[in-house]
């Protein structure tokens, strides 16, 4: 059932065109007058390229948590309004707060993909994953000092991030090694055939059949572990975690010694491999080495998508070209957030940031507590702002790996850095504002944000981890948390209770 209206809006909503969706089962909305209004700001993670994507998932999420809570269902209503001097689309729906009154939620939407998509090539993230993982390997076995709350905070050594980010090097390393291999390969071979020759100039028929062999393993292996993965996934359930995990590491061990150490080593002489051929994998070779190419092309984009987009996000500082980048995703996210604090239409304002989305939300929160101090406005965003959920965060290995680039900062320089960051800087003025962080062990992407606090000063307003235990799919439980009922029940707490901070901590 479908109802479509045109209303005379107040300012923040003048010119307002409004769908109103009533799903079988579901009552129409209520009348609107006098109804206390909450926003909820949300930001995509990356790799997510689909405008209102995330704002859908939200609102059906919140549906169900109020459902399931035995709170009357309302239609979901889909708006383009005029508010804070921006066109801006938003998703109504009508829930009811801890005391059963009528509460009326908007759903905005910080997307910023359309920015990045096109602008990162693979030589920008094989250089900035290269860089990081270098200076991380460098600084993970030394003390780890940040500057947060007035002072340098010393975090103490990082050995496990260090161990993770050698072997993610190497794999990295090992992957290009195997795409130069193909084409150093290939064009052995077609010399050999062209001068009618057996075998090729650099490679024995023998060392070419186990390097055949060696990298149909590794097709075989990767493929297997897709299919696993995606089985775990639909599945579900911790009994996948473990033992996918081991695979995992068994890939990467895989990848490093059969794609990255023995093709160089055995072209150099220095190691016999003849004795891992397999003679069917020489008589398939031409499929194996294009199934190689196919797989390389796929993680080619997956790298792309993902840390190309937190390549062109953070790192302006050694990528000039990314600046523009980061400025308009900054602009985008930020107008939408200001023109939500424009007016006094809501009382209150709850941020949720997923991956590379917590950065930007982060940013902006951060921009908008700023300008609301250079403005002599103190506290105003602060005290609007109900709660701030940040999941598959990766704020603590960005935050370590910008340390670790700042080989040379001096503490001035890295106060600088936090002076513009008040999320950090005073726990009395700006920490007022609840922050829950959802992560998952399985989750490689995200962690426990330990750095954004100093233990010391706290008292109780530190960031509130908590681990989704249904998001346990190795790599995928990056993305299972839109499917799990805590990221909700978080985000619903902080839309109805006015004692936001008692209720995250239950």
């Amino acid at each position: 059932m479908f109802v479509s209206k045109k209303e005379q809006a107040t300012e923040q909503t003048a010119h307002r065109l409004q769908r109103q969706v009533a799903m079988p089962g579901e009552a129409l909305a209520e009348p609107r007058d006098h109804k206390r209004k909450v926003a909820l700001f949300v930001a995509h993670g990356m790799g997510q390229q689909v405008p209102f994507e995330t704002m859908d998932c939200v609102a059906a999420g919140l549906m169900r948590i109020a459902r399931k809570g035995g709170k009357p269902a309302a239609a979901i209503r889909a708006e383009t309004c005029l508010i804070g001097g921006q066109k801006l689309q938003r998703i109504e729906l009508d829930l009811r707060d801890e005391h059963d009154q009528p509460l009326e939620v908007h759903v905005y939407e910080g997307y910023w993909a359309s920015v990045t998509e096109g602008q990162v090539t693979i030589s920008d993230v094989m250089s900035f994953l290269l860089r990081g993982g270098f200076n991380g390997m460098r600084n993970a076995w030394k003390d780890f000092h940040r500057w947060v709350f007035g002072g340098a905070v010393n975090f103490g050594k990082q050995p496990r991030t260090g161990v993770f980010l050698t072997l993610a090097l190497l794999a990295v390393i090992s992957l290009i090694v195997a795409n130069f291999l193909v084409g150093v390969m290939f064009a052995d071979r077609l010399a050999a055939r062209l001068k009618d020759v057996t075998g090729g100039a650099l490679f024995a028929d023998q060392t070419f059949t186990a390097l055949t062999t060696l990298v149909a393993g590794w097709v075989i292996y990767s493929a297997a572990i897709g299919v696993l993965l995606y089985l775990a996934h639909r599945v579900g359930g911790r009994a996948w975690t473990l033992p996918l995990g081991v695979l995992l590491w068994g890939w990467v061990a895989y990848t490093i010694v059969a794609l990255g150490f023995a093709p160089p080593l055995a072209l150099l002489g220095w190691i016999d491999v003849s004795a891992f051929g397999v003679q069917v994998f020489n008589t398939w070779s031409v499929p194996v080495w294009i199934a190689l190419l196919v797989l390389s092309y796929l993680l080619r984009g997956v790298m792309i998508q993902f840390p190309g987009d937190v390549a062109a996000y953070i790192s302006s500082h050694t990528l000039d070209r990314f600046q523009d980048i980061r400025t308009k995703i900054k602009d985008s996210v930020g107008k939408v957030a200001k023109a939500i604090y424009a007016g006094d239409e809501y009382e209150g304002v709850v941020w949720v940031g997923h991956s590379l989305g917590s950065v930007v939300v982060y940013d902006a929160l951060n921009a908008l507590i700023m300008d609301d101090e250079l403005a002599q406005r103190p506290a105003r965003a602060v005290a609007r702002t109900r709660l701030l959920v940040t999941f598959g965060s990766p704020l603590d290995k960005i935050a370590f790996i910008f340390a670790s680039q700042w080989v040379r900062a001096t503490e001035s320089r890295e106060a600088l850095a936090a002076s513009f960051q008040p999320l950090i800087l005073d726990y009395e003025r700006f920490r007022g504002i609840p922050w829950v962080n959802i992560w998952s062990p399985a989750d490689i992407i995200s962690g426990s944000l330990d750095f954004y606090d100093d233990p010391a000063k706290s008292n109780g307003r530190g960031v509130r981890n908590l681990v989704d235990g249904r998001a346990t799919t190795p790599l995928l439980a990056h993305v299972e948390y839109w499917d799990n009922r805590l990221l909700f029940e978080q985000i619903y707490a902080g839309l109805t209770r006015r004692d936001v901070a008692a209720a995250v901590a239950r």
